[in-house]
């Protein structure tokens, strides 16, 4: 009979809320444990189910405010590649307006935290999966005014250059993928999609702000000429990390050595510093180098990506060690110094015992600046276990010596 044949029996229904459920519930739980148990779901796999944990622990750090249950979170490289929050708030409070048009939408956090500073946010996408997500995340977040377009950014841009009425937004928002068709990375910018060197003037017919998000990987000078109207640059680093790097496409009349660039950094509390410079005011800046002093001052990662070396020594007054190691010394301490301030305790060449003789407990947090060894050669190399609350840096001075600079945080 038909009824009993179980080739002819109806599949049971998946519901997806009470998988999201089981998911918060479980939410603390070891994913790799968690994989290996029964599933409570016909036709679901665990393993599927401990992947949506292990993404919900992920976004608990990277996206707290998203950090909630009913959400619907793919797993592997739109999570890994989307805009921490931090990141993606710095960058909304930058533009307000009506419309803007994110042309690569992915997991939706830029889309999200835009749609706090614009009426109407148009999420364009590709992915349909990722389509799907938003469709559901974005409600559940009690955003209402992000409209979702599955398709390329490229066909979204054709079809708004040919509509009769052309849609100029306050701003368009583009954070090119930097994998290949097989995944593999890439660096170049017009190798990654949508290719936005290609594209920059019909992306400027539809809005007079472009904002272009690139990796830190990218040389800023390589960017500009390739780049044509490109009229601010933010380095943004949250932390110690510097994470992106935003240019501002605009009809400007800056060329590109008088492009204000702003290395950001974003503390743990939500406040953030701003170092702003030119490449005109780097190449003219003349400081000061010298043997190490008292103290040592390290530049934060924006600075430091940014490319501000002699402009950072000659805005605060500091010497620098040598031309290629971006360190810098006083005698005195200098209030206000953007980055890391250590006192140095002692300095010794790069030999394991002379290091002893400073940590005899052969502990201490290890960095290497214009240094011919990694830091993890270097730190077997001297015998270092990681950890302390000593600094040592590894670096060559003005007079082109391997040194080792022992010091102790401020």
């Amino acid at each position: 009979m038909a009824a009993g044949n179980p080739f002819l029996r109806k599949p049971p229904s998946i519901n997806l809320s009470e998988q999201r459920d089981f998911t918060w519930a479980n939410r603390d739980q070891d994913p790799f444990a968690l994989a290996l148990k029964p599933s409570p779901f016909p036709g679901v796999r665990m393993a599927a189910l401990a992947a949506q944990v292990e993404a919900l622990q992920k976004i608990r750090d990277k996206v707290p405010t998203w950090y909630r249950s009913g959400l619907d979170l793919p797993t592997g490289l739109p999570l890994e590649q989307c805009s921490s929050q931090a990141a993606a708030q710095f960058k909304a409070t930058l533009f307000q307006g009506q419309r803007m048009a994110d042309l690569t939408g992915g997991l939706g956090i830029d889309a999200y935290f835009f749609a706090q500073h614009f009426a109407q946010v148009d999420y364009v996408e590709q992915q349909a999966p990722l389509c799907a997500a938003a469709r559901h995340n974005f409600p559940v977040l009690g955003t209402n005014n992000i409209r979702i377009s599955e398709q390329s950014a490229e066909s979204f841009i054709a079809a708004l250059q040919t509509s009769e009425q052309r849609q100029i937004y306050d701003l368009v928002y583009v954070d090119p993928a930097r994998r290949d068709g097989q995944l593999n990375r890439v660096f170049r910018l017009e190798d990654c999609s949508p290719d936005i060197v290609q594209l920059q003037t019909k992306l400027l017919s539809l809005s007079h702000k472009v904002l272009l998000k690139t990796a830190p990987l990218l040389d800023i000078r390589a960017v500009l000429s390739q780049l044509s109207q490109v009229a601010a640059i933010w380095a943004v680093a949250v932390g110690d990390e510097c994470k992106e790097v935003l240019y501002l496409l605009q009809k400007t009349d800056f060329s590109a050595e008088n492009i204000p660039i702003s290395a950001i950094q974003i503390k743990k509390d939500g406040s953030h510093t701003v170092f702003q410079f030119t490449l005109n005011e780097e190449t003219a800046a003349a400081p000061e180098y010298a043997l190490p002093r008292r103290y040592l001052y390290e530049p934060h990662a924006a600075i430091l990506k940014a490319g501000a070396f002699k402009t950072y020594a000659q805005r605060f007054g500091l010497a620098k060690l040598h031309p290629h190691s971006h360190l810098y010394t006083a005698d005195a301490p200098i209030p206000g110094a953007l980055g890391r301030a250590f006192e140095i305790i002692a300095q010794c060449p790069y030999d394991r015992k002379a290091l002893r003789q400073h940590l005899p407990q052969g502990q201490a947090n290890l960095s290497t600046r214009n240094f011919p060894d990694n830091t993890a050669f270097a730190r077997q190399k001297l015998g270092l276990r990681e950890g302390g609350d000593a600094y040592v840096f590894a670096t060559t001075d003005i007079e082109n010596k391997k040194i080792l600079l022992v010091c102790k945080k401020i």
